[in-house]
């Protein structure tokens, strides 16, 4: 049986300058599952070998900058994004599909900056615009008080109350898109390789029986 990973070149990231953080291997997310665990994925984190070449410039970039990356969410296996659907099932907040989603083709990673300790920059709203509460409210289908919480995670979001973490926004914009990735517009955390999901398939990656979780 070959290597799934080696075999569709996805590499782990392992750079010392990104944290890797996987939001949805623990149950701090908005579903409020450990869904990588639930899955057998593990926690951690995979792309394809161009977006680790592109990645290679955001390291040297961090370094200078004595910085950090949090990568909150790489590859995603499209079991696990079907598992998502399940748990919120509310249109808009995820792909509709698992072709629809970028992080099923490994182009794709959420991150935030961080200190060189490892402290999260302050920005509009948490990586996927997380909050306990509104997560539980969301599990009820009560949808209001998150989309106005989630306004904030625009990539063009302004307010005057929010100067230092829209500074810091961007400023990780301007450090991925130096290094050949686009954003989208409605998370500020989300980058990915231009035209990704036309370009590169979907991995469909299933646990093996004698595969180790996480492996």
């Amino acid at each position: 049986m070959g290597n799934f990973f080696k075999d569709n070149n996805l590499v782990e990231i392992k750079d010392e300058r990104f944290i890797v953080d996987l939001m949805y291997a623990r149950p701090e997310n908005v579903t409020m599952h450990p869904v990588y665990e639930e899955v057998g994925f593990g926690k951690k984190a995979y792309v394809h070998r161009d977006v680790a070449k592109c990645l290679v410039g955001v390291s040297k970039k961090l370094k200078d900058l004595k910085l950090k990356m949090r990568i909150c969410d790489a590859y995603r296996p499209p079991v696990a994004h079907r598992r998502i659907l399940d748990l919120l099932p509310i249109e808009g907040l995820f792909a509709p599909t698992a072709e629809r989603s970028a992080h099923c083709h490994a182009v794709a990673i959420d991150c935030c900056l961080t200190d060189e300790r490892g402290n999260n920059l302050c920005f509009p709203t948490k990586v996927d615009a997380y909050d306990k509460n509104l997560a539980r409210k969301l599990a009820f289908g009560q949808t209001d008080d998150f989309y106005k919480h989630f306004a904030k995670a625009a990539a063009d979001f302004y307010d005057e109350k929010y100067q230092r973490e829209i500074y810091n926004r961007e400023l990780l914009k301007s450090i991925m898109f130096n290094a050949g990735f686009e954003g989208i517009r409605s998370e500020w955390w989300h980058f990915q390789l231009p035209e990704g999901i036309s370009k590169y398939p979907v991995f469909e990656w299933s646990e093996h029986p004698n595969k180790k979780k996480g492996v």
